[in-house]
């Protein structure tokens, strides 16, 4: 046991204290915080921001436009400014200053009719604000009972039929277990059962595994190997939370949206519960993977066959959507590669029997164990094995005799 919690140990070294290893690791949330923050600037520089004229025949413009005077970096505000004549205001548009104007006919309490001229159609930008701003004015003078309470909208709550689920119209927060599942399960897979696979092959090339094996067997040095990597994989989330957690302490009261974010714990942790269960045994079939494979290019190209069926889930999402306790979901849930994101998004869209859900981690946790075993004889079999590729046809049928 000692021997196993040394290559336990040496592993989780190996790959934490390296360079390599934090900078994929901050990588991840960079890429996924930088690309949709230079997406968002520049689909908001993209934006044509320069005032509107505004040419009032109606006489409808009474109230003065509400303007932020210290808008955020993601609010979009288009000025509107008044014209006598028209002549001014195509003058400036032809200028440049502005977009171009507007022109609220006399008769527009009737036809509710306006007249756009500029060398460009208007944009969604500018028909946003102009239909509120307009709105504003019409009603300003009106006495309408409730006026305030209507342009709030209505509160939806959102109940199943057994009154088993219930949430409030902001219901869209319970695809967020499964978006951070995909994301993390991704990541683990890609970053440290990457590294065990790799460090297997190259250990065979290398012949270092020879070494290893003369002061330890081969059992204990996969299944250190194994929890080593699944200890990097913890230290990984561990750091993300930590950056999640400061993230949202720093932005939080900045973006609305981050105000109202609140998951649902139990969710989350059962998510995080099925996505470690499957990381162990997909930690398990990358060894199994490594005990077999001779070159490093072959391993990489299994890491391929592993990301498939991971993201099943994804490629079948209507199915969750419409039909979370239909037969194909039910089958993905006992899949031990799609399990985390499978049963995330059915406890996110519906409710899933409790003992259903002892059931699935009670399958996952056999498929875990029994893939650390089969790790450990596929090691046996293949460890030495320095340029003959071991088929997994092999490995079955050899476990076939021994039994």
């Amino acid at each position: 046991m000692t021997k196993l919690f040394k290559v336990a140990k040496f592993e989780y070294a190996r790959n934490v204290f390296t360079k390599r290893f934090w900078v994929a690791l901050l990588a991840v949330p960079l890429m996924f915080t930088l690309f949709p923050l230079i997406s968002a600037t520049i689909s908001i520089k993209s934006v044509d921001t320069r005032p509107v004229g505004l040419i009032d025949r109606a006489g409808i413009i009474t109230q003065a436009q509400k303007l932020k005077e210290k808008p955020g970096f993601f609010d979009i505000q288009i000025e509107f400014r008044p014209f006598t004549d028209e002549d001014s205001a195509k003058k400036a548009s032809l200028a440049g200053e502005h977009q171009g104007y507007i022109i609220i006919p006399e008769d527009y309490v009737s036809s509710y009719a306006i007249t756009w001229k500029g060398n460009k159609p208007i944009s969604s930008e500018v028909m946003g604000p102009l239909k509120q701003y307009l709105s504003e004015n019409l009603l300003a003078n009106e006495i309408i009972p409730n006026q305030a309470r209507l342009e709030e909208g209505m509160n939806l709550r959102l109940e199943s039929l057994d009154g088993s689920i219930k949430s409030s119209g902001a219901s869209w927060q319970r695809i967020i277990p499964p978006i951070v599942i995909s994301i993390l399960y991704f990541a683990l897979v890609m970053g440290s059962g990457n590294y065990l696979l790799q460090s297997l092959v190259e250990e065979k090339e290398n012949r270092t595994i020879e070494i290893m094996l003369t002061t330890v067997s081969h059992k204990q040095l996969m299944a250190g190997k194994i929890i080593g990597n699944i200890g990097v994989g913890i230290t990984q989330l561990l750091v993300w939370a930590i950056i999640v957690a400061v993230a949202l302490f720093i932005f939080r009261a900045r973006i609305p949206l981050l105000r109202e974010l609140i998951p649902d714990p139990t969710l989350m942790a059962l998510s995080l519960v099925f996505m470690l269960i499957s990381f162990v045994f997909t930690a398990s079939v990358l060894a199994i993977f490594g005990a077999t494979v001779t070159e490093s290019q072959e391993g990489q190209q299994m890491i391929g066959l592993i990301v498939v069926p991971i993201l099943l889930p994804v490629y079948t999402l209507s199915v969750f959507m419409n039909s979370p306790n239909g037969v194909l979901a039910r089958i993905l849930s006992y899949f031990p590669f799609s399990s985390p994101l499978a049963m995330s998004l059915r406890m996110a869209f519906t409710r899933v029997p409790t003992l259903e859900i002892l059931l699935v981690l009670l399958v996952q946790v056999l498929f875990a164990v029994g893939a650390m075993w089969l790790a450990g004889r596929a090691f046996e079999l293949g460890m030495l094995q320095f340029n003959k590729k071991v088929s997994l046809f092999k490995l079955f049928k050899k476990e076939a005799g021994d039994a």
